[in-house]
């Protein structure tokens, strides 16, 4: 029985602080979405199904306690809110491995579902009854965006589509972050806070309000930031311009799930008072995420696909929290 949505739906984190295991992990995907000009063998109802199946028995394999999936689930855009349930329906399909064994699957809208028919409603309904998400976002975003407890991490799903394009519900998100502090804080969006140098429509369309963004993140300890949008992997590093540089954050862009390739580009943007740097790009790769927990040092793994089936690690960093 799929009785992990009774912890979703009455999700305190108060209560996370459960045995915790002294070494675990979990998974971020995204854009797994289908080609829009080509048709591929792969495609189906909008979604490149042999990667997302792919990364989805990876998910098991790695013995992964959760899934975060950045957006793009599915080609969107629809004219009828039943061509975009149809999608949305087939993705969740390709995720039973995970649901039948309890293993959340927490994910966020990308511009592609947002773009769709009806697109709440039609979200709200298939990610209902066993497949929900957590029941505690604003009221403007049931289901949209969400936070979840696991033992020494505080994951958050942001929706930028519902206060704004490119935006957050930042009330919202300072009030998760100062109720429930944690040693370990990892947001995500699909769109970068940053623009890494494809996709123009970022955060940094509004550097304001992503400047907020950013410090709520850095203050309340966290120092990784996944998002998708751009379909390549692209590992950043942000920093205060200045002589007092403030943490080190790290911004992973892994449009990796199956959507057509991208090529990266140079750091462009608003993105006055930050210095920004490569650490790694890789292009015309298909993977996903592995975040390790050890103790208060977290291991972030970019895995690769090497042929069907197998991936391998391509870039990893460690940290250690701030937060004791």
């Amino acid at each position: 029985m799929r009785n992990f949505v009774t912890s979703l739906l009455c999700l305190s984190l108060a209560a996370t602080s459960m045995a915790r295991d002294p070494k675990w992990c979990f998974v971020v995907a995204g854009d797994g979405r289908a080609d829009s000009r080509t048709k591929r063998a792969e495609d189906k109802d909008g979604i490149n199904t042999l990667i997302t199946a792919e990364i989805g028995k990876a998910v098991v394999k790695e013995k992964a306690k959760f899934l975060m999936w950045t957006g793009d689930l599915c080609l969107g855009y629809t004219k009828t809110p039943e061509e975009f349930e149809t999608m949305l329906t087939t993705w969740r399909g390709l995720m039973e491995p995970l649901y039948s064994r309890n293993i959340p699957v927490l994910a966020c809208r990308g511009n592609h579902e947002a773009g769709a028919a009806d697109s709440a409603n039609v979200w709200r309904k298939v990610f209902s009854g066993p497949y929900q998400m957590p029941q505690n976002g604003p009221d403007s975003e049931s289901d949209l965006s969400w936070f979840y407890g696991k033992g020494d991490v505080l994951a958050i799903g942001l929706d930028q589509y519902t206060t704004g394009q490119e935006m957050v519900h930042q009330d919202w998100l300072d009030g998760v972050l100062k109720r429930y502090p944690k040693k370990f804080v990892f947001c995500m969006g699909h769109e970068p806070a940053f623009m890494d140098g494809a996709h123009k429509d970022t955060m940094d369309a509004h550097p304001e309000a992503r400047d907020i963004f950013w410090n709520a993140l850095i203050n309340a300890g966290s120092r990784v930031f996944f998002a998708g949008h751009d379909h390549l992997y692209d590992h950043m590093v942000i920093r205060r311009d200045g002589p007092d540089k403030g943490p080190e954050m790290h911004q992973i862009v892994a449009g990796t799930s199956g959507a057509p390739f991208y090529k990266s580009g140079i750091y462009a943007g608003k993105n006055q008072g930050w210095v920004l740097e490569r650490r790694k790009a890789i292009e015309n790769t298909y993977g996903y995420l592995v975040v390790t927990i050890d103790g208060r040092r977290a291991t972030v793994t970019f895995k690769g696909r090497k042929s069907p089936g197998v991936y391998e690690a391509m870039d990893t960093f460690s940290y250690v929290s701030p937060v004791r």
